[in-house]
């Protein structure tokens, strides 16, 4: 048996009081530091029905609070080092509890790389009972699983075991403590014991047959036959795996969450927990959570309990009556905060605003700001931060009316279309949006998904914001994933959300001075970047968020992005999930000159080579870009000496 250092773990103190001697243990391992999601307690309650003793394996020290969520359910914690889960820390759990409790019989090594159970797993416990079987699991452990490093989704080395059941016979054998010594890849280890132990001549047993199902990697590949097959557990690879690879076997999150639902697991646990671990737009895509609404309300008091707060920035006061009109479309007793930064438009807006009021049930305060770069942002970041540190208000609108003289007249009557009819279309439709929050606890925040007519925002949503993202999100402690291509964004700024689930971003407390120029290398354009990263801050709090759409919309803009990605593949082959990988590794397409059709072809064919020339050639754009700017300053210095010259000459 590998001793305490081999193993690299230390055993802590009791979380509980200890259980008397019995027949089962279970060792459950949790796969990061500082991650005991919702989920991880739902297992560890029904794994502690079926067992006398419940270990955990938690990588790095656990927190004081979630020991304390642990209380009753773990009898000790074993703290391993290091942020990531390595399977040598079974071995010294299987130690540890065979001295604790010497009348255990069988030991339970799984842990959170699944989700459920959706059904009672006593039934099962009692078939294998009848087993001679010294070494039984599940079903087939999973093959090596394909990895997507450059979309976000990194190789997993290691992760806690699924489901495999080891009894006395087997760990009490010299077999057993060989098998710890063995020099074997830690990734590989539940994926061979039970052929090893097969060979050391003990019995294995299977719970699930599933050579029928004809899928390598049932787990992740049919895991709705699995379901109907009475296997408890959904492999946590259905919803946290690259989403065009999942597509490509028609892995369908949403409709495999839905089965879970129909068998009783609380999809509001799921979806909280996954918001937390998961990038916010694959996770959107995984589980479907995009919603197409009706303009007729399903129900007509949907929201009439919810305390509603509306913050309006406007600095284009002639679309304002627009805005007033949906409004109305909120039930009745809204609180309406509008902000401007300009005292001529505030005495407009005061006369507009009062006539308003006289005619609806809402009420209103009008607020004047500071002029700001940061615009509605930072009217409603800092200009309204008491709205949303308050615990007054269940839900805050969010929208404005600016003006944007640099768009066309048909793109600026589309992207106001398109944000107010997706968010305000219609009281009924309104109803409909506030019946999500009724519906789903859970649910942060809903905005119209990403616009593409009229815009070229799809793949480079970030901006080039992404390293200032990172850099906020380390310091304001949101540790989900960020999406490596466009960011799950309301891109528009108009959304509706709980407070609670923008607090996060709130742990800052911006002034009207951090949206200012001069803080750009700090923060990028910081509207932009909070505008950003609003989902992975929900995400952090536990919270999920939804695109809406109405009807109209949905007909415009599937068909329209189905004709432009049939467009965009036409010149590669193969799979989404392949032509999309060719692309990346391709790279930066640029305008297609001469420079970039080599780089692309060199990062293609020869990616050693690229990478050995990949410093030199950042050298040299950066010095392109600083020579191009200096020639921008040249030209506009030349110009104004012009001008300077014939106003002297007139």
């Amino acid at each position: 048996m590998a001793s305490s250092a081999e193993a690299g773990v230390a055993v802590k103190e009791q979380v509980r009081s200890t259980v008397g001697p019995g027949e089962r243990a279970v060792v459950f391992g949790v796969r990061s530091t500082g991650r005991i999601e919702e989920t991880s307690l739902l297992a560890l309650r029904s794994l502690r029905e079926i067992a006398s003793r419940v270990v955990l394996i938690h990588p790095g020290r656990l927190a004081a609070v979630d020991r304390e969520r642990l209380d009753g359910l773990v009898d000790h914690v074993v703290e391993s080092e290091g942020a990531e889960f390595t399977s040598a820390s079974y071995a010294l759990a299987v130690d540890e509890v065979r001295r604790l409790d010497a009348g255990v019989g069988e030991i339970v090594l799984t842990g959170d790389s699944w989700f459920g159970p959706v059904t009672d797993i006593a039934p099962i416990f009692d078939r294998m009972d009848e087993s001679d079987a010294e070494v039984w699991d599940l079903l087939p452990p999973a093959p090596h699983r394909e990895a997507f490093p450059e979309e976000g989704f990194p190789a997993i080395v290691d992760r806690p075991w699924f489901f495999l059941v080891v009894r006395r016979r087997f760990f009490d054998s010299d077999a057993w403590r060989r098998w710890w010594s063995e020099p074997i890849t830690p990734g590989e280890r539940e994926r061979q014991l039970t052929a090893y132990a097969q060979r050391a001549g003990f019995t294995p047993s299977r719970a699930f047959e599933t050579d029928h199902l004809h899928a390598h990697d049932p787990g992740l590949f049919a895991p709705e036959d699995l379901l109907d097959l009475g296997v408890p557990f959904v492999d946590r690879a259905v919803f946290t795996s690259y989403p065009p690879f999942l597509d490509r076997f028609a892995v369908i999150g949403h409709e495999i969450a839905q089965m879970m639902g129909e068998r009783g697991y609380p999809l509001g646990v799921l979806r909280s927990s996954l918001a937390s671990c998961v990038p916010p737009k694959a996770l959107n895509t995984i589980l479907g959570l995009l919603s197409v609404l009706s303009d007729e309300p399903v129900s007509s008091d949907s929201g009439s309990t919810l305390s509603i707060a509306v913050i309006v920035h406007v600095s284009d006061i002639d679309e304002i009556d627009e805005i007033l009109r949906r409004l109305q479309f909120l039930p009745p007793g809204a609180s309406v905060f509008v902000t401007t930064t300009e005292g001529v438009t505030a005495a407009r807006l005061e006369r507009l605003l009062e006539a308003w009021a006289a005619t609806n049930e809402h009420t209103y305060e009008l607020r004047v700001t500071p002029q700001s770069p940061g615009r509605d942002m930072a009217d409603f970041f800092v200009g309204c931060r008491d709205i949303i540190q308050s615990d007054a208000y269940d839900l805050v609108v969010k929208v404005h009316m600016r003006r944007a003289p640099w768009k066309t007249m048909n793109r600026l009557r589309y992207f106001r279309r398109y944000q107010l009819d997706n968010l305000l279309s219609s009281p009924g439709y309104v109803r409909n949006v506030l019946a999500l929050f009724d519906r789903e606890p859970e649910l942060g925040l809903v905005f119209p998904p990403m616009i593409h007519i009229g815009y070229a925002t799809m793949g480079r949503g970030w901006a080039l914001l992404q390293p200032h993202a990172e850099r906020l999100s380390k310091r304001l402690g949101i540790r989900v994933p960020l999406d490596t291509i466009s960011p799950l964004a309301p891109y528009g700024g108009m959304w509706i959300g709980r407070p609670a689930a923008l607090r996060v971003m709130m742990q800052r407390r911006w002034t009207f001075a951090d949206y200012d120029w001069k803080h750009q290398r700090r923060f990028g354009h910081l509207a932009h970047l909070q505008e950003r990263l609003v989902s992975a801050a929900a995400g952090q709090a536990g919270f999920t968020s939804r695109t809406v759409m109405n009807y109209t919309h949905a007909e415009i803009g599937h068909t329209a992005l189905e004709y432009k990605v049939d467009q965009m593949f036409s010149t590669t082959r193969g799979w989404p999930v392949e032509q999309i990988r060719f692309l990346h590794r391709a790279g930066y397409t640029g305008y297609g000159g001469t420079v970039a059709l080599v780089r692309m072809y060199v990062r293609t064919n020869h990616p050693r080579v690229a990478e050995s020339f990949r410093p030199l050639y950042h050298l040299a754009l950066r010095g392109h870009r600083v020579l191009s700017a200096g020639r921008r300053v040249a030209s506009r210095l030349r110009s104004e000496r012009g001008e300077k010259e014939r106003e002297a000459a007139s």
